[in-house]
């Protein structure tokens, strides 16, 4: 049965949906800046590339943050999917884990290293934020 409810519900509903998608952007619009990069990427040195490698290509069990696999593998994903996983690294050690900030600096360096241009606005560590902005391996026209 459906009554007056059902028709109220329907039209938030679908205005939810039309708002969600229209908020959403993708990593190629400039979610990050340069220098936030280049701190992210002094971070990494420091504390990821002892299991994920120099070059980003993974050594062992740790996976890949650049190149083809990485993208394939996040293709579609929001940043916080991201965010969140990188928040549980690493995983043998959780007093070594950083400050939100500071992984947002790190992903900042993984999208720049993945060749995501900067921006001018750096990115942030909010996770309802970072849930409005997807990764995609290459620029949605």
């Amino acid at each position: 049965m459906k009554g007056p409810w059902f028709k109220g519900a329907l039209v938030v509903a679908t205005f939810g949906a039309a708002f969600v998608q229209s908020t959403t952007k993708t990593v190629w619009t400039g979610v990050y800046t340069a220098a936030q990069a280049t701190r992210g990427a002094s971070l990494y040195t420091n504390t990821c590339a002892e299991c994920h490698g120099d070059d980003l290509e993974g050594i062992e069990r740790a996976p890949a943050l650049a190149g083809g696999t990485f993208a394939q593998r996040w293709d579609g994903a929001t940043l916080k999917k991201l965010f969140e996983r990188m928040e549980e690294m690493p995983p043998d050690d959780p007093a070594a884990r950083l400050t939100a900030q500071k992984y947002a600096d790190i992903l900042a360096f993984l999208l720049s290293a993945n060749r995501v241009p900067a921006g001018s606005v750096a990115l942030t560590a909010d996770k309802d934020a970072l849930a409005t902005i997807t990764f995609t391996s290459r620029p949605k026209f």
